[in-house]
C-alpha cells in the first residue's frame, strides 16, 4: 500500500482543474482497487468507496481533489510542471482520505470515502447531490478538512454552526446607447447609469445592516466607455457577496435588483443581474461540534473565516462539519510557492481514526 506522504506527492505532480480530474480520479481508484470495497462515481471523475463493515450507518470522510490554474514556483522535487498546481492543499486533503482506508476495519460504521471535483469552482458538492447518490446510505454524518496557514501546526480546529461565509461572483451588464459626447440627447448614458446603481446600492447596504450583521457587498472590476468623447454604451461590473445568514444574502441581492430597476426607468438603459458562483455558508452541526469537542478531539476555532468552500452544501444531506488543520506560519494559500510541512497529515489522519469509533447522537 503506497504511504499518505507517496500519496500525497504522486497527486501533487498531477494536478487537474476544475471537473476535468481524469488522471486525479484515476490515480485514486488504482489505490482504492487495493481495498476491499465498492468504487462509484457519482459525476464523472469524482470517485467514491464504500466500505461495508454490516452497520446501520454510514459515516463520510469528503477530501476535494482539484488544483488552480497557475505555474508551480518551489523548490520541491516532486513539484507540478503542468501549468497547474495544488496551490490548496487539496493534493494533502485526498491523502488523509486515502490513508483512512487502512483502518475503516476499526469503525462502528460503515465507511464512504468521497473525492470531489470542482471545488474552487464551478462546485462538485450540488452535482454529486443532485444525483441523489446518498440516498442508498443510512447517513450518520460527513465529515470534511482543510489545511489552514496561520493556525498552530497540526492542531485541528472547528466552531458550531457558522465555519466559513456563504459567498458568490456576480456580474451586472448595464446596455445604453452611444452617441457623441456633445450630443447626450442622441445617447443613452451606460456609465452613468451604472455608477449609480454601485454607489446607491452601497449606501443601501450600509443603512439596512448594523455593525452585528455580517455582510460584504464588493464591487471589483468596472469596465466602461471607449473614447473620451463617446457616451458609453455599455458598463460591466463584477463584484461578489459574502454572508452568514441565507436571509442577508437574499437582501443584499434585492437592494441591488431595485437599484437596477430604478436606473431602468431613469436612464431607459437595459440592465442584466448574473450570479455566476454561488456557494451556500458552512454551518457546522452543533451537536456534533459539542460530542468532538468534549471528547478533546478538537480545538474550537475563534470565529468564522470569510472564505468560501462547497462543503456547505453538504449539510442537506446529513449533520456535517468541518475542520481545518494548522500548517503553523506557511506561505499563503492560492501561492504558487505554497507548500507545507507533511507531518500535519498524519494529524489528519489521528482525527480521523478517532471519528471512525466516535459515538456521534445521530
Amino acid at each position: 500500500m503506497p504511504t499518505i506522504i507517496e500519496n500525497r506527492r504522486n497527486l501533487h505532480q498531477i494536478p487537474e482543474i476544475e471537473l476535468t480530474t481524469q488522471k486525479t480520479a484515476q490515480y485514486i481508484e488504482n489505490v482504492l482497487d487495493l481495498y476491499d470495497c465498492t468504487i462509484d462515481h457519482p459525476i464523472p471523475n469524482s470517485v467514491t468507496a464504500f466500505f461495508d463493515n454490516k452497520k446501520e450507518k454510514t459515516i463520510v470522510f469528503r477530501s476535494d481533489m482539484d488544483a488552480l490554474p497557475m505555474e508551480e514556483n518551489t523548490d520541491l522535487e516532486f513539484k507540478s510542471t503542468n501549468g497547474c498546481m495544488h496551490a490548496c492543499g487539496h493534493d494533502g486533503h485526498m491523502a488523509m482520505v486515502l490513508e483512512i482506508a487502512k483502518y475503516t476495519k476499526e469503525s462502528n460504521y460503515n465507511v464512504l470515502l468521497l473525492f470531489q471535483p470542482g471545488e474552487e469552482k464551478p462546485g462538485g458538492a450540488k452535482p454529486i447531490i443532485d444525483t441523489q447518490f446518498f440516498k442508498q446510505f443510512n447517513i450518520a454524518a460527513i465529515y470534511g478538512t482543510h489545511i489552514y496557514p496561520e493556525l498552530e501546526k497540526g492542531k485541528v480546529y472547528t466552531r458550531p454552526n457558522e465555519m466559513m461565509a456563504g459567498g458568490c461572483e456576480f456580474e451586472i451588464l448595464v446596455k445604453g446607447k452611444a452617441s457623441h459626447a456633445a450630443q447626450p440627447q442622441n445617447g443613452i448614458n451606460a456609465l452613468t447609469a451604472c455608477v449609480e446603481i454601485l454607489q446607491k446600492s452601497l449606501d443601501q447596504e450600509e443603512k439596512t445592516f448594523d455593525d452585528n450583521t455580517f455582510h460584504l457587498l464588493h464591487f471589483g472590476t468596472f469596465h466602461s466607455g471607449q473614447a473620451f468623447n463617446i457616451i458609453a454604451d455599455q458598463a460591466h461590473v463584477r463584484g461578489s457577496i459574502r454572508y452568514y445568514d441565507p436571509k442577508v444574502f437574499d437582501q443584499i441581492v434585492n437592494i441591488i435588483e431595485q437599484n437596477m430597476n430604478n436606473a431602468i426607468k431613469k436612464y431607459k438603459v437595459q440592465v442584466n443581474f448574473k450570479v455566476n458562483h454561488h456557494y451556500p455558508p458552512v454551518l457546522n452541526n452543533e451537536e456534533l461540534f459539542h460530542t468532538l469537542y468534549k471528547n478533546n478531539l478538537v480545538s474550537k476555532l475563534d470565529s468564522p473565516v470569510l472564505i468560501s468552500e462547497d462543503f456547505g452544501y453538504y449539510r442537506n444531506v446529513a449533520p456535517s462539519i468541518f475542520f481545518f488543520l494548522g500548517t503553523g506560519d506557511t506561505i499563503p494559500l492560492h501561492s504558487n510557492k505554497f507548500t507545507f510541512d507533511e507531518d500535519i497529515l498524519k494529524k489528519g489522519v489521528e482525527l480521523y481514526r478517532k471519528l471512525l469509533t466516535t459515538k456521534i447522537p445521530f
